[in-house]
């Protein structure tokens, strides 16, 4: 689907609510870069990053290299379409088991442990709603060894059943019902990350709600553990959950209180923190990506172009952005234009390593994406590069380049990607028309299908600049 007709609703419907003068500009008239943050907070437009403390370095244990080391594993194994034939056979047959249990039991023939049990697999033989009233029923009895696991199964639950509101209402009751512990601090984050990719304005309510727990849970200054498991969150994870709150508040256009956000984050770490080697580059690499929001895209040095004739952008033929998009071809001299001058109504970049399988798989969703909304004009491109671990000549790599030729890809160094501090893949970087940085994060596979979560990236940002407009004008 073209996002060409939606963002163009969304400014119009903006531009009305702001002023009706709105409409005597002309449309082919290159709008002023847009101003996200609050007006005595004008956006950074140097290249260069303003400085940010870092905690002071910590050698890894041998336990976070193993876990460093399996993480390339873990990604790749993270998203089923990667899995093989009889993993996914196998799979299905423990649900079509755990299933089959599930309709037979009654809930009521069971207490404490064995009814939390019945919840867990009815969870897994994906009988929603019946995990949903066990894990209920489990609640109502006033059982406290399971109840944050509970909680969680319900909330999960009534997601895949889509009932989003009873789902935030259901966390909520969590927060407000239950100590913060690490079982509770996992759900609200897997719900605030899907609240987010929904477009759904409750992740900022969420977030803010969980705010004052997070930054409790930070001031004790060491992992915080679950009261009736062995659930662990480590400090700089407890950070990066914290800080979605911030970037929550960014891309709504309130820079102030994610200013009061992160300040309320950094002065809960203080000295205290017993940082473990993994916490900091944790700490380090979410400061990094915070910093970048607001402030122009890093230059991208491009290795080379996957890019042929039938996967280039196409120029609109005529608007503002007519001249300055030269057209890509793998064996052009010309640069793709991922710097710039020309970033149409927006650029998309996805990073990622190629080991990594999944963000292989959505380049050719990527070159559609960009092809479909090339009269908007809204560019896309993959970068990929061979990790630090991985030899860059090595047989893999090429064999991942040449099946990614004639898609919107272009092959970069490990250095230039880690201008990003990428850790979570796919990742993506949307940057406006100005070529400043609007969202930086990771992102689900079908991010670029119809109506996705890129869609409502987008269409957000572009909302954020009419609002933005609307401030301007009537300081004026």
């Amino acid at each position: 689907m073209s996002l060409q007709v939606l963002l163009r609703h969304s400014r119009v419907a903006c531009a009305f609510i702001a002023t009706a003068g709105a409409f005597a500009q002309s449309p082919s008239t290159s709008p002023a870069p847009p101003d996200v943050n609050s007006p005595v907070t004008p956006i950074n437009q140097s290249s260069q990053l303003p400085e940010t403390p870092q905690p002071v370095p910590v050698a890894l244990t041998p336990g976070e290299i193993y876990k460093q080391a399996m993480h390339p594993l873990d990604v790749v194994r993270s998203e089923i379409g990667n899995w093989s034939d009889p993993e996914l056979q196998a799979l299905g047959v423990g649900v079509k088991m755990a299933r089959e249990a599930c309709d037979k039991a009654k809930p009521e023939d069971y207490r404490g442990d064995d009814l939390y049990d019945l919840a867990r697999l009815c969870a897994f033989g994906q009988d929603w709603t019946q995990a949903n009233n066990v894990a209920q029923d489990y609640i109502a009895a006033l059982e406290n060894t399971h109840r944050a696991q509970a909680y969680a199964i319900s909330v999960s639950a009534l997601v895949h059943i889509h009932d989003i509101d009873t789902a935030v209402a259901t966390a909520r009751t969590m927060l407000r019902s239950l100590p913060y512990d690490a079982e509770v601090a996992y759900s609200i984050l897997s719900l605030k990350d899907y609240l987010e990719q929904s477009g759904n304005p409750a992740a900022l309510m969420l977030a803010e709600m969980e705010h004052p727990a997070i930054v409790d849970a930070l001031k004790q200054g060491v992992p915080l553990k679950a009261e009736h498991s062995e659930a662990v969150i480590g400090v700089g994870a407890l950070f990066e959950s914290g800080m979605e709150l911030a970037l929550f508040e960014r891309y709504a256009g309130d820079d102030k209180s994610a200013g009061a956000t992160v300040s309320d984050l950094e002065d809960a770490l203080g000295t205290k923190a017993q940082f473990s080697g993994a916490d900091w580059l944790q700490i380090s690499r979410v400061r990094a990506e915070y910093r970048l929001i607001g402030w122009r895209l890093p230059t991208i040095e491009i290795e080379r172009s996957l890019e042929t004739k039938a996967a280039k952008v196409p120029a609109p033929a005529a608007g503002p952005h007519a001249q300055r998009n030269p057209a890509l071809t793998k064996m052009s001299t010309l640069e793709p234009p991922v710097n710039g001058p020309d970033f149409g109504e927006a650029t998309v970049l996805v990073v990622f390593p190629e080991w990594c399988a999944q963000c292989r798989a959505m380049m050719k969703t990527v070159t559609e994406f960009a092809t479909l909304n090339a009269q908007t004009p809204i560019h896309a491109w993959g970068l990929m590069y061979a990790d630090e671990a991985q030899d860059a000549t090595d047989p893999g790599v090429e064999s991942s380049a040449k099946e990614l030729e004639g898609t919107n890809t272009l092959m970069v160094s490990s250095d230039t990607a880690q201008k990003f501090a990428p850790n979570d893949f796919p990742m993506a970087i949307v940057v406006d028309h100005a070529g400043v940085v609007r969202f930086i994060g990771p992102i689900p596979t079908d991010s670029f299908n119809g109506n996705g979560y890129m869609q409502r990236i987008i269409i957000r940002m572009a909302t954020a600049e009419a609002a933005s407009q609307k401030v301007s004008e009537k300081g004026n």
